[in-house]
């Protein structure tokens, strides 16, 4: 009988240990997530997603006047389940959107991922009458369903414009 009894302790905690270790699987693994890539000009941005759970942290990124920065965005469904969401994308300055980019529905399979790509050209968004001296700053907002990520945009004008090539003779 006392044997028996150690086993049903060992099993216990067998199963108990096999319990924590299901639960830090299901918390931290599974879920819909979300990664954005950014390049503008030679610098390249990732905001991971644990980068978002952190509240008191705004994302920025730079861009020189007139040139574009590239945006991609990743969702990656860890459920069982199929993931369905609308994405919309748009440009704001002084909470006025400025302009939508993008509004499409997104469906991912179970342990799928989709990717969704655009572009934002500081001189398609910049108003003719801000001089190119002045800094201007625009927000993106992502919303995917009830989630909204916001990225602040800070266009300046170069340190150093670039000077123009001489044309040789010849």
């Amino acid at each position: 009988m006392p044997t028996r009894r150690r086993n049903l302790f060992l099993y216990l905690t067998l199963a108990c240990f096999l319990g924590l270790i299901a639960i830090l699987i299901v918390d931290g693994y599974m879920g819909v997530y979300d990664t954005i890539r950014i390049t503008a000009g030679e610098q390249e941005q990732t905001i991971e997603p644990d980068a978002w759970r952190q509240s008191d942290r705004f994302w920025s990124t730079g861009v020189n006047w007139g040139e574009k920065a590239f945006f991609q965005y990743e969702v990656a469904n860890r459920r069982f389940s199929a993931y369905t969401a609308d994405i919309e994308v748009s440009v704001w300055h002084s909470q006025e959107k400025v302009r939508d980019l993008i509004s499409q529905p997104l469906s991912i399979g179970a342990f799928n991922q989709g990717q969704l790509e655009w572009v934002v050209d500081t001189a398609e968004l910049l108003p003719a009458d801000v001089p190119a001296e002045q800094s201007y700053d625009f927000t993106l907002i992502i919303k995917r369903g009830e989630i909204e990520r916001k990225i602040v945009i800070y266009t300046h004008y170069p340190a150093y414009p670039p000077k123009p090539v001489p044309v040789r003779p010849g």
